[in-house]
C-alpha cells in the first residue's frame, strides 16, 4: 500500500483545524445560550417578584392610608440575588383610581444592562437591559371570614374610622330604627368564624344569647362584622339578612345580658358591642363589596 503524499497529510491537518475552530465556536455559542438566555430569565423572575412585591405593598398601604410609594425599592432588591435592582412607580399615580404600577430594572455596576458572560464574543453586546412591570389594584372586599353579627349601613355611617364607638343592638338611630329587624336581631345563623359573601341572604339566630363568639382573648384583635342592606322583611326566626359588605372592627369589650367583658366601654349598655372601626386588608379573592373599610389586593395583567 502506497503512503499518503505529504501534501494529502497536510490538506487533512488544515480541515481538522477548521473544523476545531467550527466546533469551538459552536460551543461558544450554545454557552452564550445556556448561561446568558439562562441568566436573563433569571434576571426577569427575579425582577418579577420585586415588582409583584412592591406593588402589593403600596396598594394595601393605600388601602390602609397611607400610600407609601417608598415600599416599592427595598422589597426589590430583597427579591435580587444580589439586593440590587431598581425600582419606580409609574406616573402619574393617582391614589383615587385605586391602581398602582411598579417597574423594576436591573441595576449591574451602576447600569441597568446584565452584562453576557459570553454573548458579547459572538454579538459584539455588552448585555441586556432586563424590566419587569406589575400592576396591583385595592378594592373594597366582597367576602370575608365574619363574625356571625350583623349591623345596619345607618349605624356605620355614625362614626368615622378611628374613632371609639359603641354599637347598641336594637338601639336604632334615626333611620336605623326602621331599616333594622323586627326586633332588632343582629346574630346570624352560622358559625362563629363564618365565610360570608355580599349579596347572600343569611339567616337570623333568634336564640342567640350573651356574647356567643366573644372571649376575653378577642379583647384588642380585629373581629369583620357583616353589614346588611335589607331584610326580607319577615320577622322572628324567619327574617334572612342580604349582606352589603364588611366591616373591621377592632373590640375593646361588650356588654350582654349575664356575659360582659372584663372592663365595659363607657356607654355600652345591654346589648352592645364595642371598638374602633379601621381599615382593614384581607386575603379573600372576592370583591365587590360596598365601601366600609374592608379591602382586598390583588395583582392584576398589565
Amino acid at each position: 500500500m502506497r503512503g499518503l503524499s505529504l501534501s494529502h497529510r497536510r490538506d487533512e491537518r488544515g480541515a481538522i483545524v477548521i473544523l476545531l475552530v467550527v466546533i469551538s465556536v459552536v460551543m461558544v455559542g450554545m454557552a452564550a445560550l445556556v448561561i446568558d438566555v439562562g441568566a436573563l430569565h433569571d434576571e426577569k423572575r427575579q425582577l418579577q417578584n420585586g415588582a409583584d412585591a412592591g406593588a402589593l405593598a403600596i396598594a394595601q398601604s393605600c388601602a390602609l392610608g397611607s400610600c407609601d410609594l417608598g415600599l416599592a425599592a427595598p422589597l426589590a432588591n430583597r427579591n435580587a440575588k444580589d439586593s440590587d435592582s431598581a425600582a419606580e412607580v409609574v406616573q402619574p399615580f393617582t391614589p383615587a383610581d385605586k391602581r398602582v404600577v411598579v417597574r423594576t430594572t436591573t441595576r449591574t455596576g451602576g447600569t441597568s444592562i446584565l452584562p453576557y458572560s459570553f454573548g458579547q464574543i459572538l454579538t459584539g453586546d455588552p448585555g441586556k437591559e432586563v424590566k419587569a412591570e406589575a400592576i396591583a389594584n385595592w378594592a373594597f372586599a366582597g367576602s370575608a371570614m365574619a363574625l356571625p353579627l350583623t349591623i345596619s349601613p345607618c349605624d356605620k355611617s355614625q362614626l368615622q374610622v378611628g374613632t371609639q364607638w359603641t354599637i347598641n343592638l336594637g338601639i336604632g338611630f334615626g333611620e336605623c330604627a326602621s331599616r333594622d329587624a323586627p326586633g332588632a336581631f343582629g346574630w346570624l345563623d352560622r358559625p362563629c368564624l363564618s365565610p360570608m359573601v355580599a349579596g347572600e341572604l343569611i339567616k337570623v339566630d333568634t336564640g342567640a344569647s350573651g356574647a356567643k363568639c366573644f372571649t376575653d382573648a378577642t379583647i384588642g384583635t380585629v373581629v369583620i362584622l357583616p353589614v346588611f342592606l335589607t331584610t326580607n322583611g319577615k320577622s322572628g326566626k324567619n327574617t334572612e339578612y342580604r349582606i352589603l359588605g364588611f366591616a373591621a372592627l377592632r373590640l375593646s369589650g361588650w356588654n350582654f345580658p349575664g356575659d360582659s367583658s372584663p372592663t365595659v366601654p363607657a356607654g355600652c349598655s345591654q346589648p352592645c358591642i364595642a371598638g374602633t372601626f379601621i381599615n382593614y386588608v384581607t386575603t379573600d379573592q372576592v370583591g365587590g363589596g360596598a365601601d366600609f373599610g374592608v379591602f382586598r389586593v390583588f395583582l392584576s395583567a398589565s
